[in-house]
Parts: C-alpha cells; sequence; structure tokens
C-alpha cells in the first residue's frame, strides 16, 4: 500500500498541476519506499533533491496559471509556496549535511504539505476557477449568426 494515495478530492481541475501533484506524490511515495526499505542517506538526498527541483518548478508553473487567470489570492499563495519551497531545501541541505535523522516526523510532514495544501489552498484556487466560470456566459459558436437582410 502505498504511503500517501492519489485520490479525486485531490483534483484542481487543470490538467497540467494535477498531473504534476499526482507527480509529486510519486517522489514522497518513492522516498518513503526507500527509507522503508533501508536506503542510505545518499539514496534518499537523491530523491529530496529530485522533489525540491520538482516542486519549484510546479510552484513556477502553478504562479503561472494562477496569474494568468487574475487569481485574488495568487501573491499570497506565492508565499506559501516560497515557506513550503525554504522547508524542503533545508531538509535537503541538513541529510546532504548529515545534521538530519529521517524519522516518521519527517515523512508525516511531506505527506501534510502536500496533502494540505492541496486542500486548502489549490482547492480555493479550483473554486475561483469555477465561480469565475459561472459568471462567463459560454460562447455558442454554433449559433447562426443574426442576419440583417429582411
Amino acid at each position: 500500500m502505498a504511503f500517501l494515495s492519489w485520490r479525486d478530492q485531490y483534483r484542481v481541475g487543470v490538467t497540467h498541476i494535477d498531473q504534476e501533484h499526482r507527480y509529486l506524490f510519486g517522489l514522497i511515495n518513492e522516498f518513503h519506499d526507500k527509507h522503508r526499505g533501508g536506503a542510505d542517506d545518499k539514496a534518499l538526498e537523491q530523491v529530496l533533491n529530485r522533489l525540491v527541483q520538482y516542486s519549484e518548478a510546479h510552484f513556477r508553473h502553478e504562479e503561472e496559471t494562477m496569474r494568468a487567470s487574475e487569481y485574488p489570492l495568487h501573491a499570497d499563495h506565492c508565499a506559501l509556496h516560497e515557506a513550503l519551497y525554504m522547508t524542503l531545501f533545508r531538509l535537503s541541505e541538513e541529510l546532504a549535511a548529515n545534521s538530519l535523522r529521517i524519522d516518521m516526523d519527517t515523512h508525516r510532514f511531506l505527506r501534510a504539505w502536500l496533502v494540505e495544501h492541496i486542500l486548502k489552498h489549490d482547492l480555493a484556487f479550483s473554486d475561483f476557477l469555477a465561480q469565475r466560470a459561472k459568471a462567463t456566459p459560454a460562447v455558442d459558436d454554433k449559433a447562426p449568426a443574426e442576419s440583417t437582410e429582411e
């Protein structure tokens, strides 16, 4: 059984964001599996570094999508991303310096930052997009143009 399982309730409804979230789930599961399997710190460090790098790219993509959508909480969301990124980066640095002991608290943190961030903050963006879609009437390009001839 996976440490962290993807559920439909995590879907934001923006394809590339959802795909990236699923990949982040996979990286956290890989980290967990390697640790539980007795991998050395170097192997764990490599996975954590990939998680740091991918998170940075994901946050940038998500922020670009929010900016393009004129999401009113964009700046607040960027600040959350920065704090999360710095925490992940610090964990990675501490592991590289042999000053981090990987334990279940580390695993719980990784699970919590991703799941809670999606459920509390990314789904708020999803709600914003849904509300905006409801407020914007769809254009029916199949409707016949009005004739000016009589």
